[in-house]
């Protein structure tokens, strides 16, 4: 499983920012117990979740990014390099800032979070000109986020970078983090996210809140098969019911692993890193679906988007 993997070369495209965990005390039991609600700085962003998952499966990945000139955006560098990550994709831009994720983490392990800024971070100023396109020209796979379609120039730089991929036969997968409940769905902004869709071999969201918003749908069933079209994997991600994955040839659901809950921040990341390494692996979608929800059951059990599991930690998850 490994050797397959170590072949494989990823391009990671998207945010890489900083996450800010406070752990809540359970407020149900008395006066409140403080010990453990010290803020914990951890390496966070979608797309920098997801490279890291990968690398801790032994896939090598190459991180495209743009970071402010600040301390987070070096934090950020230094922690990526300190995975494994290959960060000379990254880009520092100046008078940036480099997001900040504030987490709150319920005693049940549920989330609030709340992102600073809440728009223009650094992620969003990443320029095609930026990019090293033959990283990409030499990758097995790119992975980005519709974290970098709502603002130009990351928009463009996100979709030319998927134009390359496809072009040229290397495969791609986008998880849409349309996260409504910070951003408006316009109709602009729905073309740009239809043309991303379009560009992709899988496409990975949250049933309730991403994939049935984008299919304009009122069941998870029609909107997989609306959006898969015959000619894509579409990953619906169902919290700890698993997920509904529709193919060109099958729809199926994927039961999830059940666990202790310690911290859902970065599920659904650890899902998409677990799916992609399962089909640079050469195993088939059921079975992807099932490392995914794996890696996502190793994570919850952990503090922190990064509380990711390595290759061994999935062979016994998964009884291999």
């Amino acid at each position: 499983m490994a050797q397959d993997m170590m072949r494989s070369h990823v391009v990671v495209l998207g945010d890489a920012c900083v996450d800010m965990v406070i752990r809540l005390p359970d407020r149900t039991r008395g006066t409140p117990d403080l010990t453990n609600s010290l803020p914990q700085l951890h390496g966070g962003g979608s797309a920098a979740n997801v490279a890291v998952g990968l690398v801790r499966l032994g896939v090598a990945v190459v991180m495209v990014a743009a970071v402010g000139d600040d301390g987070y955006g070096r934090w950020v560098k230094e922690d990526l390099v300190r995975e494994g990550v290959d960060v000379q994709g990254i880009c520092t831009i100046r008078d940036a800032f480099t997001p900040m994720v504030m987490a709150l983490i319920e005693s049940d392990g549920e989330r609030l979070v709340v992102a600073w800024p809440p728009e223009g971070g650094a992620h969003l100023q990443l320029t095609p000109d930026a990019v090293d396109w033959t990283s990409i020209e030499s990758a097995s796979w790119l992975h980005t986020t519709g974290m970098c379609l709502r603002a130009s120039p990351a928009r463009e730089a996100t979709l030319r970078a998927m134009q390359l991929a496809r072009k040229i036969g290397v495969k791609v997968s986008i998880d849409l983090n349309l996260r409504l409940e910070s951003w408006d769905l316009d109709e602009q902004t729905r073309s740009e996210f239809e043309r991303a869709i379009e560009l992709s071999d899988v496409v990975f969201g949250n049933a309730k809140e991403e994939i049935m918003p984008m299919a304009r749908s009122e069941s998870v069933e029609a909107a997989v098969h609306l959006l898969c079209n015959g000619e894509r994997i579409i990953v619906a991600r169902q919290g700890d019911r698993g997920a509904l994955v529709a193919t060109p040839k099958e729809t199926f659901h994927a039961p999830a692993f059940h666990t202790q809950v310690v911290d859902t921040l970065g599920a659904g990341d650890a899902f998409d890193g677990g799916f992609i390494a399962a089909c640079l692996a050469k195993v088939d979608a059921r079975e992807a679906a099932r490392w995914g929800n794996a890696v996502a059951a190793l994570k919850i059990g952990r503090v922190g988007a990064r509380g990711l599991p390595s290759l061994e930690d999935l062979k016994q998850m998964l009884g291999h």
